[in-house]
Order: structure tokens, then C-alpha cells, then sequence
């Protein structure tokens, strides 16, 4: 499974927990104040937490691991003989029993249906929102410049105090409620039946709410809001927070629009309200004065007749650390979820790219440097001329390492007297090496075999060539598994491979690898014998 398969399935996933926490935040801090700035604000963190949740998770995943600290010198590597018959090669010790893990195929393909049904909800919703876009460009082209001129210059007093260029304003009959219409040159749309009935004085005060939406700037939100909607469209805890902030940023352009006004033009923006929630008919595209959900006007008339004074410091402060420990908090599961979704599909990295290079350069040196190798040939080779090999197949030398330190070392490790020993003959040809592998990783143990008619050893590396076969499977999330140099698909067993199509295999030790773990590189033949 490709890892941005993996993280953007995880993200998606973590939208309801994520969701669902966001509801909490916005209820703790309803509870606390009747100001609605703070309670638009944390509902808009809330909202945007599952998208930042999403994205975090995907970049986690692909950022370079950080380099890990230089560990102390490690026991010498003990190498111990034993007999053992090419026939019945027995593992060192039975794998520990693992815990139940669904098949990779199965998580592949819940992952490709997630994915691919939030794609799917992205592009409906985009087509559905651009359907909307063209007919509210074409009503904005069918509707007249308003020729009340108090009216117009009450909106450009108005928009001069809020800091904002004054949009014009224009009477559409093809709209239902009052709405901002544009994002580059924004337009205040009126309703001709609301225009006809409503004086200048009422409707600067509307006019007034979509100015605090022009100062807000959520005529640019709404793309970015319709995008979410569509990819999270199977997570309803994230179209509960919607609405919730929807109804908050209405509350937000109320007050805006109603700052420093009297009693009475607070009810006649209310009516205002009412008439338009009756006449409205048509679903609004755009920041509208009705706003999205009808079922809370009830709160917004009940802030406009008895408008509440702003937040003590000291809730704000509260509501500003519930965000906080949320946003923390989700920051640290995108940071679980990117270490799971490397372990499902460890992505390559330049560490791993500058590893796989060190491998290849050590591939391509000459054998004179590999002095080592000469010597365990040379010291294995009366083993295997003492025991030459007969119909019956003798046993042959089983190779085990062992990360023990020797209590006596020797001081004398060559046990030839000869200061320059001659080169002794290869081991018999059809003498195999054989060597198991142990790894023991957060107490779990895998064992692989392998067995190879030579085998070449460095400082951090040891290659088997000629005819190697395998036994056993290594977990790739406990071992690093490669096919030839890539990292290898997360159902690729080296055992099942038929009989001659490994070229050689490559083990790596800790040391040279970014994660601490053991790397198990398999080479296949361009083509099979």
C-alpha cells in the first residue's frame, strides 16, 4: 500500500474522533459566554481541526525521520559452528505467536473504498457549488443598481467605519433573502420584494450584516468550506460543526451590524429578520442574511432583542486553553496516526536512498577488501574438508550470531602458527552455508533461514550468493524488507519465490539503518532459470 494511500485513509478516519471532540469544545465554550466572538471562534477552530488533522497526518508521514543518536559500541560477534543436515535445517526458536492483524489485502482495500468515496463527495459537492456559483453570477447580472440614494450613501458610511470598500448595491428578483454576491468585486443583492417593502432605515441595518461579512472575509471562506463539506460528507460530526459555525458567524455579523443601536432599531432589524425568513425560497450560494440553518434563528432573534455584554477576561482565557489542549491533542494523533501509516507502507526516504547507495558502493568494490571473508572461508574450510560430501549428504557447517560478548577473548584469534599462512582451497562446492536469523524487536521474535552456496561478509553487511533459498517470513514492520533496494509490498514473502530466482540477498545490520531496524535486501534475477 502506497503511504499516502495510507495516511489519507487515517486522516479521513480521524475526522469523527476529531469531530466529536470539536463538539464538546463548542458546547464548553457556549456554556461559559453569551458572547458570540468567542463561541464563532471556537466553533471555527473546531471545524477545522479534522481538515488540519488530515493534512498533519500526510505530512507527518512523509517527513524525513530524524537521524538517530550514536549508539555505544556494541559486544563483538560471536560465530558458532554447529552441525546441522542441508535436509532438516530447524530454526533457532519458534516464532513468538502474533497478534491478529487483517489481511493487507483487506486494509488496501478499505482504504482505496474510503478514499475514493471522499473523492467522490468532493466532486459532487464542487459540481454542486459551482451549479450555484453560475446561477447566482447570472442573477447578479440580471439585477438593476438600487436608486435609493440615502440608502446607497448609508452603506458607504458604513463601510467606511468598518474599514472596507463600499460593494454596490442592486436589487435581484431572482434571489430570496438579502446576501453578498462575489468574492474579487463583491455586490449586496437585495430581494425586490424586500426592497419594496422596507424603508432605507431598515435595510441599511441589513446592509450592515453583509458588510461585516465583506470585513470578515467570508465571501473567500466559502470555497474552502464547500471542499470540506464534500471530503468529510461521511463524517456527520464534521457537518454538525458546520452549522454550529454558520449560526455563530451570523450571531458575529448581528452584533457588527447592530453596534451602538438603539432599542428600537433592534427590533426593526428583527422584523427585518422575520420577513426575510418568510419570503426566502431559494437556497443561498453565497454569505446570506438568513444564514444556512433555520431551526437556530430562534437564537438570533433572542441576541438582537437582548444583546449580551462581551466575555470577562477570564473566560476567554478559559475558552483559549480548551482550544489550545485540543489543538494539542489532535496534533499529537496526527503524530500516532503518521507513525501507523509509515508502518503499514514505510515511505522511502533520503536516508533510505543514501543507505541503498552504501550498499551498492560495497557491491561494487574489489574482493581484496573483503579481508573478513577470506578468513571465515579459510577458517570454515577444514570443516568442510573433513566431512566430504557423499550420496548420504553429510551435515554441513550451520552458521548463528550471536550478539553475546565472548568472556575470554582470545588474544591469538588466527589459530594458525604460520605468520603468513598460505591460501587454503575453497570449501567443496556443494557445501552450503546455512545461518539463521534472529530478531527480538519490542519482544516480538522473527526467524528467517537462509541457505546459499557462498557467503561474503563486511563490517555491517553480510551478501549470500549463488543458489540462496529461504525459510520463514520477516514482519516488515519489525525488520526493513527490501526487493531490490525498494522497500517491499507489505504481502512479499522471500520463501515463496520459486526455486532460482534470487540472485543474491543482502543483510544489513542496525547500525547502518535510520530506525534502528535490521534491513533484508532481496535481489532477483532479471529472469528465471
Amino acid at each position: 500500500m502506497h503511504p499516502l494511500l495510507a495516511s489519507t485513509a487515517l486522516g479521513l478516519i480521524a475526522a469523527w474522533p476529531v469531530g466529536v471532540l470539536g463538539l464538546g469544545l463548542g458546547r464548553l465554550v457556549e456554556r461559559l459566554t453569551e458572547d458570540p466572538r468567542p463561541r464563532a471562534a471556537a466553533w471555527s477552530l473546531a471545524h477545522a481541526l479534522p481538515a488540519g488533522a488530515l493534512a498533519a497526518t500526510v505530512a507527518l508521514t512523509f517527513a524525513p525521520a530524524s537521524a538517530p543518536k550514536t549508539a555505544p559500541p556494541t559486544a563483538p560477534v560471536m560465530i558458532e559452528f554447529t552441525e546441522t543436515a542441508p535436509a532438516a535445517i530447524a530454526p533457532v526458536a519458534a516464532p513468538a505467536p502474533a497478534a491478529w492483524a487483517p489481511p493487507p489485502q483487506l486494509v488496501e482495500g478499505l482504504a482505496w473504498s474510503l478514499t475514493g468515496l471522499s473523492a467522490a463527495g468532493l466532486l459532487a459537492r464542487g459540481w454542486r457549488w459551482n451549479r450555484g456559483r453560475r446561477r447566482l453570477a447570472a442573477a447578479r447580472a440580471a439585477a438593476w443598481p438600487c436608486q435609493d440614494y440615502a440608502l446607497i450613501d448609508a452603506v458607504r458610511a458604513r463601510a467606511a467605519r468598518l474599514g472596507v470598500k463600499a460593494p454596490r448595491v442592486r436589487i435581484s428578483a431572482d434571489v430570496g433573502e438579502p446576501l453578498l454576491a462575489g468574492a474579487r468585486r463583491p455586490v449586496i443583492l437585495l430581494p425586490k420584494a424586500l426592497a419594496e417593502a422596507t424603508d432605507a432605515r431598515r435595510l441599511e441595518l441589513v446592509c450592515g450584516h453583509e458588510l461585516a461579512h465583506l470585513r470578515r472575509g467570508d465571501n473567500w471562506r466559502i470555497p474552502a468550506e464547500e471542499a470540506l463539506a464534500g471530503l468529510f460528507w461521511m463524517a456527520p460530526p464534521v457537518a454538525a460543526l458546520r452549522g454550529q459555525m454558520l449560526a455563530a458567524r451570523e450571531a458575529v455579523c448581528d452584533l457588527t451590524a447592530l453596534d451602538g443601536a438603539a432599542p428600537e432599531a433592534r427590533r426593526d432589524y428583527a422584523r427585518v429578520l422575520v420577513e426575510a425568513l418568510r419570503i426566502n425560497a431559494l437556497p443561498a450560494p453565497q454569505s446570506a442574511f438568513t444564514g444556512r440553518d433555520r431551526g437556530l434563528a430562534r437564537m438570533r432573534l433572542s441576541a438582537i432583542l437582548q444583546p449580551q455584554g462581551r466575555a470577562s477576561a477570564a473566560r476567554v482565557g478559559v475558552a483559549l486553553a480548551l482550544g489550545g489542549l485540543l489543538t494539542t491533542a489532535t496534533g499529537w494523533g496526527s503524530l500516532a496516526l503518521a507513525d501507523q501509516a509509515r508502518r503499514l507502507a514505510p515511505p522511502e526516504t533520503v536516508a533510505n536512498a543514501e543507505a541503498t547507495a552504501a550498499i551498492a558502493a560495497e557491491d561494487a568494490a574489489p574482493p581484496a577488501e573483503a579481508a573478513p571473508v577470506a578468513e571465515i572461508a579459510t577458517e570454515a574450510a577444514p570443516i568442510a574438508q573433513a566431512a566430504p560430501m557423499t550420496e548420504a549428504a553429510p551435515p554441513v557447517p550451520s552458521l548463528r550470531m550471536s550478539m553475546a560478548a565472548d568472556p575470554h577473548p582470545d588474544p591469538a584469534p588466527n589459530p594458525d602458527p604460520t605468520p603468513n599462512p598460505q591460501p587454503k582451497p575453497n570449501p567443496q562446492p556443494n557445501a552450503r552455508v546455512a545461518r539463521d536469523i534472529e530478531v527480538n524487536i519490542d519482544q516480538e521474535q522473527a526467524v528467517i533461514e537462509i541457505r546459499a552456496d557462498q557467503q561474503e561478509r563486511a563490517a555491517n553487511k553480510t551478501v549470500y550468493l549463488g543458489d540462496v533459498t529461504v525459510r520463514g517470513k520477516l514482519n516488515p514492520v519489525l525488520v526493513n524488507l527490501k526487493v531490490n533496494g525498494r522497500v517491499a509490498p507489505i504481502d512479499f514473502v522471500p520463501a515463496n519465490l520459486a526455486p532460482g530466482m534470487i540472485e543474491r540477498l543482502e543483510v544489513t545490520t542496525r547500525e547502518m539503518s535510520v530506525d534502528n531496524k535490521m534491513t533484508v535486501n532481496v535481489v532477483l534475477k532479471t529472469t528465471a532459470p
